[in-house]
């Protein structure tokens, strides 16, 4: 019986090892690719959204959604993959495509918080505000959060988490080709 045990012991280890060295050579990274993610946005329209302009004036959203795709970007000073992500957008804001316009959307910000970090990253696009209304109607969990929206105020595409360029380009051919 002793013996019985060994061998079926051994077997167990003999496969496992073998199933692990197996994952290792069929590993396929996919770690370079890049998809949005399912979210309750995704298909609705948010030209309701009550956003501000930096000195608190109502904004209406549908002025400043000018291009066939608009990435609204939803950040906080506080946040640390917000601040690592800002300066791949501003640099994209200044390559992008004519059709695609970028639109920053600052979450739970004193405005003295807001004011630095804007000025730190020299972000030159639009910056609006909401408040945590906005958070809870639209389920901005996450920050950084972006959405991805056409003129009419549809989101086609959100992205939950640190953006960079790369990832930007690719979510945008991702929009452009259907996917």
């Amino acid at each position: 019986m002793k013996r019985f045990m060994i061998i079926l012991l051994s077997a167990a280890l003999l496969a496992a090892a073998g199933y692990s060295v197996w994952r290792v050579l069929t590993y396929d990274d996919q770690s370079n690719q890049v998809a949005g993610h399912p979210h309750y946005l995704n298909g609705k329209n948010i030209t309701e959204m009550t956003a501000y302009d930096q000195h608190g004036k109502p904004q209406p959203l549908t002025e400043l959604l000018t291009g066939d795709i608009n990435i609204i970007n939803f950040w906080a000073s506080w946040c640390e993959p917000c601040n690592r992500e800002m300066p791949a957008l501003v640099n994209y804001n200044h390559d992008k495509p004519g059709h695609v316009t970028v639109i920053g959307m600052n979450l739970q910000d004193k405005e003295l918080n807001r004011t630095a970090f804007i000025k730190k990253y020299h972000a030159d696009y639009p910056i609006l505000t909401a408040d945590a209304s906005v958070r809870k109607n639209y389920k901005i969990n996450n920050l950084p959060t972006t959405i991805f929206v056409n003129s009419k105020g549809v989101v086609l595409k959100t992205y939950l988490g640190e953006l960079n360029e790369e990832k930007v380009k690719v979510l945008i051919q991702q929009i452009e080709e259907g996917e």
